[in-house]
């Protein structure tokens, strides 16, 4: 019995150093301990060593009372104390367990329990069966569920309840979280060790969100807080995967500040940056459709992604952005062509059944807005047949020569400014 005392603080002392032993290795060491002494405990019996003439041994009401009474006693005593040197043990323990009879009814549990979670188990719980102590405790909302009824998480963990190999990850109350191990004795015991993952769960919260801002600030310009050229690019290309999948068109809008370097030399660089954020909030206004996309290319230069959308749509958006950067007047007293910043498009739109890359789509619309600054700026200009190049394969794009050919009459300068 002392052994087992002293393997018992052996694997506590494991416990608390986070030795490389698993918690359910633990469970499984300590279980065995308790099991084993109250099996011990209740199947012994004292016998007597004296034997009859034909060598059988004398049955125990043979035996000398007062040496019966005294093994009896001294069996009690030893039990108590051993019991007493597990319970204590159990109670300095870091990791709260719990143990349960092949009826699935509370034996023992320790004090660390209700250390993670105040008034988890009272000794009143000890007989009481694991479905009905669980519903107590999911009715005082000691238990966290989400997403799901009451019912339905219940019949779940029940369905695992001594099967699950992987520790489970469990939300208390007061916003903190046990990994608990399961595991079975050969006499179908069932022990159950709480790990507290806290502090762990706390500081994956905290990575996690700091990820999550480094993704967003490796994806998002600085000075406009609208997405920048690397996730233009990512979305591009995924949207022109998407285009061939499903056969939509794609249009792509590249925009740029007119006389944007007369503005910086006239009025400086802290007003320039607060006329590139106004710029990106009208245009960010001109877009409200899902998948929509408007970044910041570079310097003064922008584009609008538009997955889904054919000429007649992005031609509406330019107008759109021509009509609201002249209501946001702007003023540029240095601009050639007008008193207020003003903006120049150009318009390429892809076809689903077009063999193109994304990059000729941006050439094309690189192309237009040239055009359009060639022929006064503060307009839109849709890409010509000539600004698209053969793809790889050598097939043209003979639908975007159609379409332009069909809406090359709504190309459009602001005869407001």
């Amino acid at each position: 019995m002392n052994g087992s005392g002293s393997a018992l603080i052996s694997t506590s002392r494991r416990i608390g150093n986070g030795q490389d032993i698993s918690a359910g290795e633990q469970a499984k060491s300590i279980c065995a301990l308790l099991i084993d002494n109250q099996i011990m405990s209740n199947k012994y019996r004292p016998r007597s060593n004296h034997k009859n003439r034909n060598g059988n041994r004398i049955r125990n009401e043979n035996v000398d009372g007062n040496a019966k009474q005294g093994q009896a006693s001294k069996l009690k005593l030893d039990t108590m104390q051993v019991r007493k040197l597990l319970a204590a043990s159990l109670d300095a323990l870091d990791v709260g367990l719990e143990i349960w009879d092949e009826k699935d009814r509370l034996v023992l549990y320790n004090e660390k329990i209700n250390q993670l979670q105040v008034g988890f188990h009272t000794p009143e719980n000890i007989g009481k069966n694991f479905e009905n102590l669980l519903r107590a405790n999911l009715s005082r909302q000691l238990i966290k569920i989400d997403n799901t009824s009451e019912e339905e998480w219940l019949a779940k963990r029940l369905a695992i309840r001594g099967k699950h190999r992987e520790p489970i990850l469990q939300e208390l109350a007061d916003d903190r979280w046990t990994n608990t191990y399961e595991t079975r004795t050969p006499e179908n015991y069932l022990v159950v060790a709480w790990v507290d993952v806290t502090e762990l769960v706390r500081k994956g919260r905290v990575l996690e969100a700091i990820n999550r801002e480094l993704a967003h600030q490796s994806t998002t310009d600085g000075l406009t807080g609208l997405a920048n050229r690397r996730r233009f690019d990512e979305v591009l290309a995924s949207e022109r995967h998407a285009s061939n999948r499903i056969a939509t068109p794609i249009s792509l809008l590249m925009i740029d500040i007119d006389y944007f370097k007369k503005y910086n030399d006239y009025y400086g660089h802290s007003a320039g940056d607060e006329c590139l954020r106004r710029v990106a909030n009208v245009l960010d206004q001109c877009v409200r459709r899902t998948g929509d996309l408007v970044a910041r290319y570079g310097g003064e230069e922008f584009v609008i992604l538009l997955p889904g959308s054919d000429l007649i749509r992005a031609c509406e958006i330019a107008q759109k952005c021509l009509d609201l950067i002249q209501s946001e007047a702007i003023p540029h007293a240095t601009s050639p062509i007008c008193d207020r910043v003003s903006l120049s498009l150009g318009i390429a739109c892809l076809s689903p059944d077009a063999d193109l890359e994304g990059d000729l789509l941006l050439n094309a619309a690189d192309a237009a807005l040239y055009r359009a600054k060639s022929k006064g700026r503060a307009c839109f200009e849709l890409a010509a047949q000539s600004d698209w190049k053969e793809s790889k394969h050598h097939v043209k794009n003979h639908q975007i020569e159609n379409d332009f050919n069909t809406f090359i009459s709504i190309s459009h300068v602001s005869e407001t400014l």
